[in-house]
């Protein structure tokens, strides 16, 4: 018989599959945008590198504190440096209009990761809303067209 620190375990391990299964379908069916996705990123499953040509494109995978949607379907088995922040061709960037789950501010990918209205990033030490559609200058470049909400209060961690 199993102990319990295994079924715990397995059950943890099948409810994560389904929230991620279930956020997955939301973003490939477009109900769940950049923010709803940073906002769930607990329920985004971590890129690794593995076959992708089955995934549907919208899915969502976090890469270095980020998320990311697939934007073409690959193999990456054999591809260690096809991750979401290197191989700009097959992932798109997610954005959040949230200002207290912006993070650091990413240029453009190519025509992905364009800065939408409302979205919010972090650049030298304050936090910048969008002001124009398929913006790829950070808010130090040009600054007409972000809006300064104000200075970074994040909590330290505890030492």
């Amino acid at each position: 018989m199993a102990d319990i620190h295994t079924l715990a375990l397995d059950a943890m391990k099948t409810k994560g599959a389904a929230d991620a299964a279930a956020l997955a379908a939301k973003a490939v069916a477009g109900e769940a945008d950049g923010t709803y996705l940073v906002a769930h990123a607990a329920e985004v499953p971590t890129w690794r590198q593995r076959d992708y040509t089955d995934v549907p494109v919208g899915t969502p995978y976090k890469w270095q504190s980020r998320v990311y949607k697939l934007w073409q379907a690959h193999d990456a088995s054999a591809q260690p440096d096809w991750s979401p922040d290197k191989a700009v061709s097959l992932w798109d960037l997610c954005h959040t209009k949230d200002p207290a789950l912006a993070t650091d501010y990413q240029p453009p990918q190519g025509t992905r990761g364009l800065w939408q209205e409302g979205e919010c990033c972090v650049q030298v030490g304050h936090i910048w809303r969008c002001l124009t559609a398929d913006n790829a200058y950070s808010p130090s470049e040009l600054p007409e067209r972000w809006e300064d909400l104000g200075t970074v209060e994040r909590e330290e961690a505890a030492e």
